[in-house]
């Protein structure tokens, strides 16, 4: 852990923490991108405990903290903006499914999303455009030639929007990276919500 904190702007040494600081520095050490609410189950201390010692963290620039349309996520301080969205981005099952779909079969249609993931359209839709609006997906217009319709000898084209993802290397080496954690962190969110 010291690797990732030892170049900190602050003259603090890790060593010198007090012990729930470096718990929650390994702790988001462990989970990039993990939400205050997980933060506050896996320390286990209260509410304001946890937000003084998150917030001294933040001071001393040991963490990357990322606030989102009442969204709060905290990342080592040594992940760069984009990795952090990617990252964020893939936390969550369904964005994590239209990601993984288009690292491997992309660029595809939002109706082949829907068809693969079998969410309803209207939840596609809104993740895709918190994905374009992130930078993760980019648009791909392409023609395709409507053989269905014979207008004599014009051939008509209509415009099909495909997604694709806007750096599939970084994406890959994230998922790659991160392909045990985020499957289990899915298969385990799966579980408890089948048990409900």
């Amino acid at each position: 852990m010291d690797s990732t904190y030892n170049n900190s702007a602050s003259e603090y040494s890790i060593n010198t923490l007090p012990e729930l600081q470096q718990k929650l520095l390994l702790c988001i050490d462990k989970n990039p991108g993990i939400r205050y609410r997980e933060l506050l189950r896996l320390i286990n201390f209260s509410n304001g405990v946890l937000s003084y010692h998150v917030n001294k963290l933040e001071k001393l620039d040991l963490v990357n903290v990322e606030r989102k349309n009442r969204l709060t996520r905290f990342f080592p301080r040594n992940i760069s903006n984009e990795v952090m969205g990617i990252l964020g981005n893939l936390r969550n099952q369904t964005s994590y499914e239209i990601i993984k779909l288009l690292s491997e079969r992309g660029p595809i249609s939002q109706q082949e999303i829907v068809k693969y993931t079998r969410k309803a359209a209207s939840t596609i839709s809104w993740r895709m455009k918190k994905l374009l609006d992130d930078n993760i997906i980019c648009i791909k217009d392409k023609d395709f030639n409507d053989e269905n319709k014979d207008f004599g000898s014009k051939i008509q084209y209509k415009k099909v929007k495909l997604y694709d993802l806007l750096n599939r290397n970084l994406v890959n080496d994230i998922i790659y990276k991160t392909n045990n954690y985020i499957d289990s962190m899915v298969s385990n969110y799966s579980e408890m919500v089948d048990s409900l």
